[in-house]
């Protein structure tokens, strides 16, 4: 069982490998890949983490509906996006490709670190994990009516060893392959980051 469910993160670890194109670029179609395989991982938190995949999946489609407009493949590197936006003024608005990049990183954030908390400490529950990464990813960006249904949604994850179980239990080779995803997509997101503050587009509005 373990062998099997340890693909989660071997499949993971295949898409986060492609993301960074060697020159300062996030290829686009392997970072929404990898975005859409950790979808899996979000529905073994239980039902609360519902709203984060509707989320997460809303973001995925509308970068993936932008990615396969052009037929040109303008849209290979990420970064072109936002480019583009911020040519016609467009990236704050609510729909835009700008605010969904913005806010599936952010999701990412979160769950890599859950991920890496419960990687890290082997006696930190998953409640445990969970609220600590919300606290210091989500809840800045997050208004009290917002905050109120995550801390709902929190209070219904798996224990540890259930959440361990579904993914195939804590074996060395998934432990192996999950620490090594979540050093892999931490840097892929980190570089995100780290570009979109520079354009000034990690907008601090609430929700």
């Amino acid at each position: 069982m373990a062998s099997a469910e340890s693909g989660v993160f071997t499949a993971l670890l295949q898409h986060v490998q492609q993301v960074d194109d060697g020159s300062g670029g996030i290829r686009t179609e392997h970072f929404l890949n990898t975005c859409r395989e950790v979808l899996p991982v979000v529905d073994k938190l239980g039902t609360g983490f519902t709203v984060v995949r509707i989320d997460v999946s809303g973001n995925i489609d509308r970068l993936q509906k932008r990615f396969e407009s052009s037929g040109e493949r303008r849209y290979d590197n990420i970064y072109a996006i936002l480019e583009d936006e911020v040519a016609k003024n467009e990236q704050t608005d609510n729909s835009s490709c700008t605010k969904g990049l913005l806010w599936l990183k952010r999701a990412m954030q979160f769950l890599v670190e859950l991920l890496g908390i419960l990687h890290r400490d082997k006696d930190a529950s998953v409640s445990t994990a969970a609220n600590d990464a919300y606290t210091k990813v989500l809840q800045p960006y997050h208004g009290w009516i917002t905050s109120g249904v995550f801390w709902a949604a929190l209070k219904l994850v798996p224990s540890r060893d259930g959440l361990f179980e579904k993914l195939g239990g804590e074996s060395d080779k998934l432990h192996e392959d999950m620490g090594t995803f979540i050093s892999q997509f931490e840097g892929v997101l980190s570089k995100i980051h780290s570009h979109m503050d520079s354009q000034g587009l990690n907008f601090p509005d609430k929700v």
